[in-house]
């Protein structure tokens, strides 16, 4: 669905008008043959560019509706913002752009990658753009271990499946792999070998896992062939090499190979409603500029719908719907069991090992502790993006917790839109775990060794840390409760999901996006498989 194309149809019908017009009415999805099925999917992140290639591979005549712009990497280095010089393009639309809510440096409004969804209780953060989150995340592809994942999720989630066919069918189309030896021992990743000797120090050993990073433009970045970014521990601001496997650059260039997939960025999806004489959905979007404004309004229909804007706007477009009547036989659990993953993040200062004027990317290993109360707990380093010489100073980590706290994706009459309700304050299971751990880590790591004015952890929610902010919202609508185990949305044939919504709001003590990608591969395997 071509904007050339809209442009003829809508000038041919008379219907294209000024600033606001009524939606352009379609009988289905530009290219495809009148015998051909069609399809919808709105995002184009982890789950959504999954579907976009499996219903291009299975011949559907697909249109991908993304809100965010494309990011070709610029050969000059200045695709993304980053930390030294933040700008509109870190943030979505915002006054500000900044780690945290509570810390934020001003800057011009723009279409950027970072969304920040402020909620009662919680902020959730997802990424905007072709690629979605996939160009915000860390880069981290862990695969959880099956006790964690049986613990969060329902019974028959098919662990053993997963990993034997879609989890790895997950890594090899992200080309993800470990972080290389040669690259460990550059002086550039001395951080990654001090975090090695914290942990033995502790008692453990790390587990290894691998990341979505074309270490060949790492090694170019660290000889200076390739504009520096991962070497810098610039990740989530988006990477400038382009040494970041985003799904831009695997899933959804080989989707639109196909010849059946058409990717319309700046397009934001405001009404979703069925068709009337047959089963599938009519999707209606604003065309938007870099300012936010609406430069007209398309509408596509198709057979079948798949959901994949990220856990909060996945949810919050079938809430609002349901609310407003346009969906009205939606399950009422739509909206349940919102998550974050059991986040929640520290800063460790005062460092007394040394961690390198500069943080090479994106971080090492993740450590286990299933030995204290309350349950298993994991802990993994990510290297902190200081300019020179400040690296030294601090450094980040990210604790994971088993928590049975979800909120709620509820719709707010009073604004007619949907919120994040998390009524889980400072102080919360949580917190509480989270900062127990952090303490205990740092006594049998630190202070027992006799270093008693290091690693001192930061998790003070007053600054956006602790488990005042999520980049892992998971849920709203889960599995076995508002979707079947086959990710189809209970109240209507032909709509899936196939993002972060579908998980039961945590995916077992590690980073999701490959599970996420893991369970779209699935649920696109047996779509196709039923047809």
């Amino acid at each position: 669905m071509s904007r050339r194309t809209l442009l003829r149809a809508a000038v041919g019908a008379g219907a294209l008008g000024a600033l606001g017009s009524a939606a352009l009415a379609r009988p289905g999805i530009a290219g495809a043959q009148a015998s051909q099925e069609t399809a919808i999917v709105i995002g184009t992140g982890f789950g959504g560019a999954v579907a976009a290639l499996r219903l291009g591979e299975a011949g559907i005549a697909t249109t991908v509706f993304e809100r965010g712009r494309h990011w070709p990497i610029q050969p000059d280095g200045n695709t993304f913002a980053t930390l030294m010089k933040p700008d509109g393009r870190a943030a979505w639309f915002s006054d500000t752009v900044g780690a945290t809510a509570t810390v934020g440096i001003p800057v011009n409004r723009y279409p950027g990658i970072l969304d920040r969804v402020k909620g009662n209780g919680i902020d959730s953060v997802y990424g905007v753009g072709v690629g979605g989150g996939s160009l915000a995340f860390g880069s981290f592809t862990p695969v959880p271990r099956k006790q964690d994942f049986e613990h969060v999720f329902p019974g028959g989630a098919g662990y053993d499946e997963l990993a034997a066919t879609y989890y790895p069918r997950a890594k090899a189309m992200l080309g993800a792999s470990p972080l290389p030896a040669d690259i460990m021992a550059h002086p550039r990743y001395v951080g990654t070998r001090a975090w090695q000797d914290t942990v033995r120090r502790y008692g453990k050993e790390l587990v290894s896992f691998d990341y979505a990073i074309d270490w060949d433009i790492v090694r170019a970045e660290l000889d200076g062939r390739a504009p520096a970014s991962i070497i810098n521990g610039e990740l989530g601001f988006g990477v400038n090499s382009g040494a970041k496997n985003s799904v831009d650059r695997n899933y959804l260039p080989a989707a639109e190979r196909t010849g059946n997939v058409t990717i319309n960025a700046m397009h934001e999806v405001f009404e979703i409603r069925p068709r009337d004489r047959r089963p599938g959905f009519v999707v209606s979007a604003r065309v938007i500029d870099d300012q936010h404004n609406t430069v007209r309004i398309v509408t596509a229909e198709a057979d079948y719908l798949f959901m994949a804007a990220g856990s909060f706007h996945t949810t919050r477009m079938l809430v609002e719907a349901r609310a407003k009547g346009t969906l009205p036989n939606l399950s009422p659990r739509i909206g349940e069991g919102f998550g974050a993953n059991g986040d929640f993040l520290t800063a460790r200062t005062a460092l007394s090992d040394d961690y390198g004027d500069v943080q090479g990317g994106p971080g090492f290993g993740r450590l286990y502790e299933d030995d204290l109360p309350g349950g298993p707990v994991s802990i993994v380093y990510h290297s902190t993006p200081l300019p020179s010489p400040l690296g030294k100073l601090a450094t980040t980590n990210l604790i994971q917790v088993h928590s049975d706290e979800r909120g709620t994706v509820d719709f707010d009459h009073a604004t007619g839109n949907a919120v994040i309700n998390y009524p889980f304050p400072e102080g919360n299971d949580l917190d509480r775990r989270g900062a127990a751990f952090a303490e205990h880590f740092r006594q049998q790591a630190e202070v027992r060794h006799g270093r008693l004015a290091s690693g001192i952890p930061i998790y003070s929610r007053a600054v956006g840390f602790g488990s005042a902010s999520t980049y892992h919202g998971l849920g709203g609508v889960v599995m076995n409760q508002a979707a079947t185990m086959d990710g189809a949305v209970l109240g209507y044939d032909n709509l899936y999901v196939v993002d972060g919504a579908f998980a039961p709001g945590a995916v077992g003590l590690v980073n999701p996006s490959l599970t996420i990608t893991a369970l779209a591969e699935r649920t696109m395997a047996r779509f196709v498989a039923r047809r």
